[in-house]
């Protein structure tokens, strides 16, 4: 008699601790023959579909020369794609004796456990397999076909729906596309500053004064490198000198004139470079900016009168700098004469560190052309590579590997504003789900085509579909083909 098979679910699930029931019911000699099948469970993990059940036997009943099969597939819900999973096969005494001496039935024998069924005893199997995962198993379903015959008839078997596999993951659906940087190799800055002392009212440069050799290293030991890699090259060094406020303003800008003209020749007498390398001296003759950011950092505990000073040091940087320099010292003899407590501590604890120098280096890194080297440079002086130079040290490796994760994170590292280079770490961060660190990085991306196409997946992956098309649509104007993710929605909001 033909087999009837019944289905009753009790639960569904297709997650972890899923629990649901279904009994395979088959009618022979006026009796029937039930499998139940619990705790099905369904996930993906390091690239496997894992597929696991429990089959309860106590109501299988086997004749001694016949089996039963039992086999688990996933299927496409049109059908057009299936994978057979390994065959639970239930034997009965004599048929697993023949099973033993002559092998099993070429239906199954590929991929199967055989069990004998101990005929009115309580009896279980756990079922466990797992195989390669197929973009297409998101969203397929779980089957068992059932061969209650024990014929390995296929024409005879049935199948019994279990439960839909996960759900579509977005993350295996969306497409990510970076943009490759611009191969231009611009000419980089270094700026510092140094508190070199002078003597009061002087301005020979002396390196051993006071503590004129540690400040001097803060450029000389930049120098130093630079001249000696033979991939730099030392374009201008800029020298600007600041004054602090006390003193006549005209008293100030020729010192500070001065102190910054003695230490450009300080060092163009200390470094063999071209004479152009040297660009002239400049000053500005009172740091009044530098008063000013001091005053907003400091407490009323310090500065009672904090906000009446930097009203009055506002007013005076609010002028052009014509009237700056006619009205500087009336300004700074205002907060003297006010607020003289505080003028002293400023003069003592705030002015020295305004008069200093900084400096300017700008410098070029010659081009790395061939692969080896850019991959040589990478290893050993990162720094050095453009961000087109670091972006062919990444093509080099598996796209979101560890390695080619850090070559991105590293670029990031010395380009830091650049639109491509945030665009592609987005990508990286959106390869390892983090949606956090993508948004913010996007925030800094632009709005290139490939930069529309990162804020689509992540509306995709947050169900904002509407956002996602209107994003696809922009990436799409700037001829950017977006169908993998036109697609990608086309599946989820079904």
């Amino acid at each position: 008699m033909k087999n009837i098979l019944t289905i009753i679910l009790l639960a569904f699930a297709a997650t972890v601790s899923a629990q649901q029931t279904i009994r395979l019911t088959g009618e022979k000699s006026g009796q029937d023959t039930q499998v139940e099948v619990t705790n099905v469970n369904v996930v993906k993990a390091s690239g496997k579909t894992i597929v696991t059940m429990d089959f309860i036997l106590d109501q299988l009943d086997v004749p001694s020369n016949r089996y039963r099969a039992f086999t688990p597939i996933i299927r496409t819900a049109n059908g057009a794609q299936e994978q057979r999973l390994k065959t639970l096969i239930v034997s009965g005494r004599r048929q697993n004796i023949v099973f033993e001496r002559d092998g099993i039935d070429d239906l199954y024998a590929k991929n199967c456990e055989n069990i004998r069924r101990q005929n009115g005893e309580p009896q279980q199997y756990a079922y466990t397999d797992a195989v390669e995962s197929q973009p297409w198993h998101s969203g397929a379903k779980l089957y068992v076909e059932s061969d209650l015959c024990g014929c390995g008839d296929k024409m005879k078997n049935e199948d019994t729906f279990i439960t839909d596999l996960l759900p579509p993951d977005p993350w295996e659906l969306v497409d990510l596309i970076n943009k490759e940087p611009n191969p231009d190799k611009p000419m980089r800055e270094l700026h510092g500053s140094a508190f070199i002392t002078f003597v009061v009212d002087r301005w020979e440069m002396k390196p051993d004064y006071m503590d004129n050799r540690r400040e001097l290293r803060k450029i000389t030991d930049t120098l130093d490198i630079m001249v000696a890699d033979k991939n730099i090259t030392v374009n201008t060094i800029k020298i600007h000198g600041w004054a602090s406020p006390e003193s006549p303003y005209n008293h100030n800008h020729l010192l500070a004139t001065n102190r910054a003209k003695s230490l450009t020749e300080w060092l163009r007498q200390n470094y063999q470079l071209p004479a152009s390398a040297f660009a002239p001296a400049e000053a500005t003759p009172e740091n009044w900016i530098g008063l000013k950011e001091a005053v907003d950092n400091m407490s009323t505990d310090l500065l009672p009168h904090k906000a009446d000073i930097a009203t009055i040091v506002n007013g005076l940087l609010d002028k052009d700098s014509l009237t700056i320099a006619r009205t500087a010292d009336k300004t700074e003899a205002s907060i003297r004469s006010r607020y003289p407590q505080e003028y002293q501590y400023l003069l003592r604890e705030i002015y020295p560190g305004l008069r200093r120098s900084d400096y300017e280096i700008t410098f070029n890194i010659r081009q790395f052309n061939t692969i080896e080297e850019c991959l040589d440079i990478y290893r050993t002086k990162p720094y050095q590579l453009s961000k087109h130079e670091l972006w062919r040290v990444a093509q080099t490796m598996q796209p979101f590997s560890d390695e080619y994760n850090r070559v991105m994170q590293t670029t990031l590292l010395y380009y830091p504003d650049d639109e491509v280079v945030n665009l592609n770490l987005a990508n990286v961060a959106l390869a390892q789900h983090d949606l956090l660190k993508a948004e913010t990085l996007l925030e800094h991306a632009g709005n290139s085509a490939e930069a529309d196409n990162a804020r689509a997946v992540v509306a995709i992956v947050q169900q904002r579909y509407n956002d996602a098309r209107r994003l696809l649509d922009a990436a799409e104007a700037k001829q950017l083909d977006v169908s993998r993710n036109r697609q990608a929605i086309a599946t989820l909001a079904q």
